[in-house]
């Protein structure tokens, strides 16, 4: 009879049923299966299940959505009959999304699989204040944080959380984990967390294991550890102080200006930026590939611009664009300032931090709460075709430069709106609403182009369209819920006024065939992450074989190594952008091309960080560029 509880409580997992699974919880107590052996054979076996067919590509991330609110639905009805002592309660574990970033799905499917493993999560939720990690683990003398991040622009808010713990004297209490697409090994030592891993379950899995080989909590948690631990990291922290004291993107923005005023642009080039650009797009011929770091808000800083300026002062947001592609002699800007503009018009609750990317606050309770607003003063998108049209005109009388206008589409607009968990559950348990909600997304979309274009804000018009991913979803529900709007209704605004579509999607594994051949995408922005390659993750020297001939691509150095000022770090750059200049100039004269690529980022750099790096990747492209031109494609 045991077994065959266990059993069904793991089918009822699997196929994601709340109220069977609380049913068979209860009926296991009421058999007298033990509470814990219920959790761990039969739930926990069952998220393990849903997470191998995820792994093998036969389950999505709405799969594991829903199969966790069902593990959950049992666990409570059997975490309170579990009788632990002292010496064998579970691992403690604070888990949340950093401040700025509202991307949970990830965080979410970490939390799952924890507490599948038996360690009780403490949830904070995303866009979690960096203080309120240290607040939570101590209260709860935690044995593991766990810190999230999807933009790269958030990324810094996991070391200053890390600095925090060393400050408090409590970073030796626990293990500090770090996850998210962007993270790397690398980065996770380097700002001296324990681990980073590739998915929820190989996190699970290392977790599990490193709790158990900690020294009792107690211990750790001692005022006399905690003291000591003071003393350790004084040295260290002193001198972090020393250098986190400077504004390091505004100083290096000084050197920079510095240095033009002084020198100028030091070699005059063939092509004007426009015309470079253009003609690569067409895969004509060029004196040297276009190049454009995704360097948008960190531009701010030839404006000495808050990012709150940035974002809400058309003024400054023109100064800043035009300041930093003055002085970084950029071939183009895109007018990227956070991923909330069209969502904040439905009357999502947005955060205006000083020096942090905008982000949602608060979601919209019901769907039924979606009402199609109209672009007119006072909206977002209003104020952003505003600066866009300031932008563009200074841009392109003044240097020459193309100004890509930038928002967000549909099914993105949809999920910042109600929040990507709940849609992409809601995807599978009450698709006709969510398609409802997606019409009224899209409406307004297909409104902000057409404003774009009729107030010639932009040269072109740039579309995120982050959930194209075959991670997240198959193709199949991507192209329902998202694709078919994109097709049907607001590529055929772009051809209304004769633009490119222009897409950015810094998702790990694209459904390529559909974002690019279906849509007949023009310029695609990508992100390259080699851990993921195996899922669907790819490259230049993938890309341009299969789309070059009908789309430009537009990629992949790593834009967290901008954070790196130091003469290793600007080497590290320089050194990545050779070998990709030279790797994709090969690839396209095997493919028969000549300039259909953009040197770029494969996701914004961050903010906050040096203005250098960025430099060294343009100074890079400019210095070897002509070179490979004549020598490569002749």
């Amino acid at each position: 009879m045991a077994q065959d509880i266990l059993k069904e409580l793991a089918e009822a997992v699997v196929s994601g049923n709340k109220d069977l699974t609380a049913e068979l919880s209860e009926k296991a107590l009421k058999e007298g299966l033990d509470p814990h052996k219920a959790i761990i054979d039969g739930l926990a076996k069952g998220m393990v299940i849903v997470s191998d067919n995820y792994e093998k590509g036969t389950a999505f991330v709405p799969h594991l959505l829903i199969a966790s609110q069902a593990m959950y639905a049992g666990m409570d009805v059997l975490t309170p009959h579990i009788e632990t002592e002292e010496s064998s309660k579970p691992a403690t574990m604070v888990i949340g999304t950093v401040e700025g970033d509202v991307h949970d799905i990830g965080k979410n499917l970490v939390k799952t699989m924890m507490s599948a493993g038996g360690i009780d999560t403490i949830d904070l939720g995303n866009d979690v204040p960096l203080d309120k990690f240290i607040e939570t683990a101590r209260e709860n003398q935690a044995d593991v944080i766990s810190m999230s991040a999807l933009m790269t622009t958030t990324m810094s808010g996991m070391e200053k959380v890390i600095e925090m713990l060393q400050e408090e004297g409590l970073r030796d209490s626990l293990i500090v984990m770090v996850g998210g697409a962007p993270i790397s090994e690398d980065f996770a030592e380097n700002i001296g967390a324990d681990k980073t891993a590739p998915d929820a379950l190989h996190a699970s899995n290392w977790a599990i294991d490193a709790v158990s080989k900690l020294s009792p909590s107690k211990e750790r948690w001692s005022d006399e550890k905690i003291n000591l631990a003071k003393v350790k990291y004084r040295e260290i922290l002193a001198k972090k102080q020393v250098k986190s004291k400077k504004d390091i993107g505004r100083e290096t923005a000084k050197q920079i200006m510095e240095e033009f005023e002084s020198v100028g642009v030091k070699s005059k080039e063939e092509m004007s930026h426009a015309d470079r650009t253009l003609a690569a797009m067409a895969d004509k011929k060029v004196d040297r590939l276009p190049v454009y770091p995704l360097a948008c808000g960190a531009l701010r800083k030839f404006a000495d611009a808050t990012y709150k300026e940035y974002a809400i002062d058309p003024n400054k947001f023109a100064e800043s664009a035009f300041l930093g592609c003055k002085y970084m002699d950029l071939d183009m800007f895109v007018g990227l300032i956070d991923l909330s503009a069209t969502s904040a018009d439905f009357g999502c609750t947005i955060k205006y931090p000083e020096e942090d990317t905008p982000s949602s606050e608060g979601h919209l309770e019901d769907y039924e709460d979606i009402e199609t607003p109209e672009v007119k003063e006072g909206t977002r998108a209003y104020e952003l075709i505003e600066a866009s049209k300031l932008a563009k005109d200074k841009l392109n009388k003044e240097l020459g430069t193309p100004f890509v206008g930038f928002h967000e589409g549909p099914l993105l607009t949809l999920t910042q709106l109600m929040g990507a968990d709940r849609v992409l559950m809601d995807m599978k348990t009450n698709p006709d609403v969510v398609l409802e909600a997606l019409q009224k997304c899209t409406d307004y979309v297909c409104q902000v182009s057409e404003a774009f274009f009729e107030e010639d804000a932009c040269d072109a018009l740039c579309v995120d369209n982050l959930w194209s991913n075959n991670i997240i979803m198959d193709e199949e529900d991507y192209w329902k819920f998202d694709g078919k709007f994109v097709y049907d209704q607001h590529i055929p605004v772009f051809k209304k006024y004769d633009q490119p579509y222009i897409i950015h999607n810094c998702a790990d594994a694209v459904h390529f065939d559909t974002q690019i051949k279906k849509f007949g995408t023009a310029l695609f922005s990508y992100a390259y992450y080699e851990s993921e390659r195996e899922k669907g993750s790819q490259n230049y020297a993938d890309l341009i074989p299969k789309y070059g001939d009908m789309c430009c691509m537009m990629g992949e150095i790593n834009p967290i190594d901008m954070m790196d000022n130091s003469p290793e770090g600007i080497q590290k750059i320089e050194n990545d952008t050779e070998v990709l200049l030279k790797g994709v100039h090969e690839s396209l004269k095997e493919n028969g091309m000549q300039s259909k690529y953009v040197m770029s980022t494969g996701c914004e750099t961050p903010p906050g960080g040096p203005m250098t790096p960025i430099k060294a990747m343009v100074d890079k492209v400019k210095e070897l560029g002509p070179q490979f031109q004549k020598d490569i494609i002749g």
